[in-house]
């Protein structure tokens, strides 16, 4: 490890504590989407599901990029990865295993729009017989946020969702605001995209 005064913030004493506390509190509550990768929820559920009684949890491991935290009184390990000033769950530890998956971020060009531009920016061919799907939800308070977009499971297994979305406040004087989305669930992997304008931005992990 770096020395204590060139390590990121994320390493520092009350930011693990911290992380560790609101991620066990979210894991044992089944409070993780948001929180997490969406690739990563469906293990860490099951994880959690299979938990007894868990009384607290302390790190007893870290370094700039990994954190591992034991479970108390089972005895069971969380692997977190480092990201900007804080840390996010990633998965149970198998064993001795605390390894994590690379994650690549890079930026790509956007072709098209709405969610036909998310599918091309990703490289995915939409199947014949997938209609584009609507959604408005009255979010309170003169706000409304609109959906537009496909979504799958293909015959490999993967999910996929491409969408549009729309905020607008009823106010007279805000102006609507629009994004891209895009998510790939490929087992314990995938790929998220998000873009505004003429570029995106995917994480693949």
């Amino acid at each position: 490890m770096r020395d204590r005064g060139e390590q990121p913030t994320r390493c520092h004493d009350g930011v693990i504590r911290s992380a560790i506390t609101g991620m066990l509190k979210r894991l044992i509550g089944d409070d993780l989407s948001g929180a997490v990768r969406p690739w990563d929820l469906p293990a860490l559920r099951r994880g959690a599901a299979e938990l007894d009684e868990v009384s607290t949890a302390r790190a007893v491991f870290v370094d700039t990029e990994v954190l591992v935290a034991q479970l108390f009184p089972g005895g069971e390990h969380l692997v977190f990865r480092g990201v900007d000033d804080t840390w996010r769950l990633v998965r149970f530890a198998d064993g001795d295993d605390v390894s994590l998956r690379p994650e690549i971020t890079y930026r790509v060009a956007l072709h098209g729009d709405g969610p036909d531009a998310v599918l091309a920016a990703l490289g995915i061919a939409k199947p014949d017989g997938v209609e584009m799907e609507y959604s408005t939800e009255d979010l309170g308070q003169g706000e409304s946020e609109s959906r537009r977009g496909y979504r799958w499971t293909g015959a490999d297994g993967r999910s996929i969702l491409a969408e549009e979305v729309k905020n607008e406040i009823f106010d007279g004087a805000t102006p609507y605001s629009t994004y891209l989305r895009g998510l790939v669930i490929d087992r314990d992997g995938g790929m998220i995209l998000t873009a505004e304008d003429d570029s995106a931005v995917i994480v693949e992990g």
